[in-house]
């Protein structure tokens, strides 16, 4: 019955990821690396092409190359071997999230039934494959189920190598290996593997207790706002922290351990992977919180509005679905993953999960800025700028979104422009000076500008799908806008 159970609840997982693929927009992040490979693959060499994603003036942005500079050699290199493949477009791309989901679920089955048995086996892959935040990654087509099937790797190769019993085991090489890719993919200095293996070197030798693991926390988010240039006495230090574990709670206690209770007897295998993903988690609480206080920063917001905007920055924690199960599994006469525990709260909180993910696909859909980058892909004309409106947190990322959906080669002309709706932009506009060439006008919902006279809106294609009422306008005047 059990087997039945976690079977069922595998396929509706896949058929979730696939639906994921069918009906969610690309993230932003996934936009962003295609245009820089794109770009790359168009001229050579990397760049984005309308500005950094932080622009240094605070309403508005001017266009700029920037260099990615290789610092995510790993990620783009999987973007540019899919392009060469196939092609690079949205649909090309969310089969590579396909591949990427399903193939972190093959891992996790072959990596788990080795150690175990198939039965654990079945049963963790059925839970990793409803687990929100992995189901979001095959759909936007982020790094969370590449990166979780190298954590996965890395855990199984340092339990192999605690059964070498050797001072150097070639089980080792692996996570290393490993540790070097994910810090390419999250464009992070790759010296960091240093003070990565000291840490969790450093873990073997402590309690990792309540008290340890929020010390940790807190020491990792200073550093991280003490390297930004950020005044340690932020104000809002202590309330990012807290909802950093908050999100910890429902991630991690709420999205992977559904509340079961843990059995077995302690031994040394377990203890020395639930203390190493111990200080993952605090360190991944830190830098959480550290990042929330850094945005609050550049966007010159306050903590809640940043909050918002990035609410699913904690997906960064599915990182740890492998290896804390690994760690209960290994304990001595566990049962593991099982409906023995707690079933009836196992079974409500996974039709939970169920019923979240039923959701989210549900209301998924077209961004908005995608469909009409998608529409002026036939429109535009080379040398025709765009203009985008919009009082967003993440406003450039939109940008960019729209550029790669209208031109997903890079090899326009078409520059990109991102203004605020109080910033002056009617002046500029009438100056012809640096928007003299903007043709096009994309406004974001709900900020309802004043456009001037001479500008028409535009039903472009598919605009019924976008439900945020976004707006296109076009000049519709005969003569010239600047003559």
């Amino acid at each position: 019955m059990e087997k039945k159970f976690w079977k069922g609840v595998l396929l509706i997982g896949i058929a979730m990821h696939l639906l994921a693929a069918l009906v969610m927009p690309l993230g932003l992040d996934a936009h962003v690396h295609a245009v820089y490979v794109s770009d790359g693959m168009d001229d050579g060499e990397s760049h984005l092409e309308w500005g950094p994603l932080r622009p240094g003036a605070p309403d508005s942005s001017t266009p700029s190359d920037v260099p990615a500079d290789d610092k995510w050699f790993a990620w783009h290199s999987i973007f540019e071997l899919w392009f060469t493949i196939f092609s690079p477009s949205a649909t090309t791309l969310h089969l590579l999230g396909v591949v990427g989901g399903l193939g972190c679920l093959a891992v996790i089955f072959l990596l788990t039934r080795d150690l175990f048995n198939a039965e654990q086996a079945l049963r963790l892959t059925a839970l990793a494959s409803i687990y929100q935040p992995l189901m979001r990654a095959t759909g936007r087509v982020y790094q969370e189920s590449v990166i979780l099937m190298l954590v996965a790797i890395s855990t199984y190769c340092i339990i192999k190598a605690l059964r070498d019993r050797e001072k150097f085991s070639k089980w080792l090489i692996p996570p290393f290996v490993c540790a070097l890719i994910i810090l390419s993919f999250k464009g992070m200095p790759l010296w960091y593997v240093i003070p990565a293996g000291i840490a969790l070197l450093a873990s073997t030798r402590m309690s990792m207790n309540l008290i340890q693991i929020p010390v940790i926390a807190l020491t990792v988010q200073l550093l991280i706002i003490y390297r930004n240039g950020i005044s340690l006495s932020n104000p809002d230090i202590v309330p990012a922290l807290m909802f950093s574990f908050v999100m910890y709670i429902l991630f991690v206690v709420g999205g992977i351990l559904y509340f079961t209770k843990q059995d077995g007897l302690e031994n040394e295998e377990s203890k020395i992977i639930s203390q190493g993903t111990s200080m993952i988690a605090a360190c991944l609480i830190g830098w959480l919180a550290g990042l929330w206080i850094t945005e609050c920063v550049a966007l010159d917001r306050d903590f809640l509005d940043v909050y918002k905007s990035f609410n699913q920055t904690p997906r960064y924690l599915s990182l740890l679905l492998v290896p804390l199960w690994f760690s209960r599994m290994l304990r001595t006469d566990s049962v593991g993953l099982s409906l023995e525990n707690n079933r009836n709260v196992m079974v409500g909180t996974v039709v939970l999960m169920l019923l979240l993910n039923s959701y989210i696909l549900a209301g998924s859909g077209p961004r908005g800025t995608d469909v009409i980058g998608h529409h002026l892909s036939d429109e535009i004309e080379n040398d025709d700028d765009v203009l985008y409106l919009a009082n967003s947190a993440f406003s450039v990322h939109r940008m960019y979104s729209l550029k790669f959906s209208m031109d997903p080669d890079s090899d326009g002309d078409n520059l990109g422009f991102w203004r605020m709706k109080d910033s002056g932009w009617e002046n500029e506009l009438s100056d012809c000076d640096a928007l003299r060439d903007v043709k096009w006008i994309v406004v974001y919902p709900y900020i309802d500008p004043e456009i001037p006279e001479g500008w028409v809106e535009v039903e472009f294609e598919d605009s019924e799908l976008v439900s945020d009422a976004y707006h296109l306008y076009t000049w519709g005047e005969e003569n010239a806008r600047c003559s």
